[in-house]
C-alpha cells in the first residue's frame, strides 16, 4: 500500500512539474509555425546592454550605455529607428566579431525547437505601425514576448515584437522593449 502511494504521489509531482516547464515557455505560433528562439537572438536586450550598445554604436557612432538617456530611449522605442536610422536588412560584425542585425528573415532562423520565451499576449495588429511607423510592409501578428535565461545571464524585461510581410518573406522586428 505505501508503494502504491509513493507511486501515486511521484506521478502527480512529476506531472506538475512537466505542467509547470509547459507554462513556463509558450511559443510564438504564425500560421501553425512555432517561431524559434533563434529568430529572437540579439533582438531583445540584457540587463548588461551589450547588444543594443552595439546597434546604438553602429548607427547614431555614440557609445552609450544604459544610465544615459539618449541610450535608454534608443533601447525602448527601437522600432521608430527602424527603415529610418537603421535599415532593414542591414547586418555588421560587432566588436566581438559576432554578426548583429535587427532584421529576422523566418526562413532563415526558424531552425530548432529552442524555445526559451513566453508569448505574454497577442496584440492587434496597429501596434505595429504605432511602435514601427517607418516600415511599410504590412504586419501580420504582434506580440509581447518575456524571455527567460537558462544561464545567469540576466534579461532587461519583455519585447513586442512584429511579423511583416516584406517582399514575399515573413520577417521579425523588435518594436518596443519594456522593462
Amino acid at each position: 500500500m505505501k508503494k502504491l502511494l509513493l507511486i501515486i504521489i511521484l506521478s502527480f509531482l512529476s506531472y506538475s512539474l512537466v505542467q509547470a516547464d509547459d507554462a513556463r515557455y509558450k511559443p510564438w505560433v504564425y500560421n501553425d509555425v512555432k517561431i524559434s528562439e533563434k529568430c529572437l537572438k540579439h533582438l531583445y536586450p540584457l540587463a548588461s546592454g551589450d547588444w543594443y550598445e552595439e546597434y546604438y554604436k553602429q548607427y547614431f557612432g555614440k557609445d552609450l550605455s544604459f544610465g544615459d538617456i539618449e541610450f535608454e530611449y534608443f533601447t525602448r522605442v527601437i522600432g521608430k529607428h527602424l527603415n529610418k536610422e537603421i535599415p532593414i536588412g542591414d547586418k555588421f560584425k560587432s566588436s566581438w566579431d559576432e554578426e548583429m542585425s535587427l532584421t529576422r528573415y523566418l526562413e532563415d532562423c526558424n531552425k530548432g525547437d529552442e524555445f526559451e520565451y513566453k508569448v505574454m499576449t497577442e496584440l492587434p495588429l496597429f501596434y505595429c505601425n504605432d511602435f514601427a511607423p517607418y516600415i511599410e510592409s504590412e504586419c501580420l501578428s504582434a506580440v509581447l514576448i518575456k524571455h527567460y535565461s537558462e544561464s545567469r545571464v540576466k534579461l532587461y524585461g519583455m519585447t513586442v515584437y512584429g511579423l511583416y510581410n516584406l517582399d514575399n518573406k515573413l520577417t521579425i522586428f523588435p518594436l518596443r522593449n519594456l522593462k
